[in-house]
């Protein structure tokens, strides 16, 4: 039944397609790959240094969401890629994942460091949206491209969103105790 939801709704997404959108998400998806875009935020929020546990953080969440997710759930789940279960979905915009499909991995490791973001106490809060929106867009990217389902993409959310949390944590409570011990 879930199943058959989601190719329903990425039947409907790829009726949208068009050259333009192709593009646009295929681009999108490549800054989502191995967690690209967010590495290279975390690194320039560490070399600021007035951001530094924060971009600490960034990496520590894509690290749990790639754990969590990749090395862990989706071995378990095992949830075939939708173009495997039905053949009509299939791209040639980009390579096909060999990979199992639950959670989105694009999308866990793009929703934890924009949770990140928004929990940094940044002085231009207008980048917070902005991750967000860029964690949505690779989030829908997938879709778009027919690699995930939508149930992989809302499970990948929700756990990035968790691993933020955890990292933001884990980061803040280690630079407490290293403070605690300097004073």
């Amino acid at each position: 039944m879930i199943q058959n939801a989601d190719l329903s709704i990425l039947h409907a997404i790829q009726g949208a397609a068009s050259p333009a959108l192709d593009t646009f998400m295929v681009g999108f998806t490549t800054l989502g790959e191995f967690g690209a875009l967010w590495a290279i935020i975390g690194a320039i929020m560490i070399a600021l240094n007035k951001h530094r546990t924060f971009g600490i953080a960034i990496f520590v969440a894509i690290a749990l969401a790639f754990v969590i997710g990749d090395i862990g759930l989706k071995n378990i789940i095992e949830r075939p890629r939708p173009f495997l279960v039905d053949p009509a979905l299939m791209t040639s915009l980009v390579s096909l994942p060999g990979s199992f499909s639950c959670p989105s991995g694009h999308t866990s490791s793009s929703f934890a460091a924009a949770t990140v973001i928004c929990l940094a106490p940044l002085a231009h809060r207008w980048l917070k949206p902005i991750a967000v929106a860029a964690a949505i867009a690779i989030a829908f990217s997938r879709l778009y491209l027919a690699v995930h389902n939508p149930t992989d993409v809302v499970l990948g959310a929700l756990l990035g969103i968790a691993c933020g949390c955890i990292a933001v944590c884990i980061v803040n409570t280690i630079e407490s105790r290293r403070k605690g011990r300097q004073a």
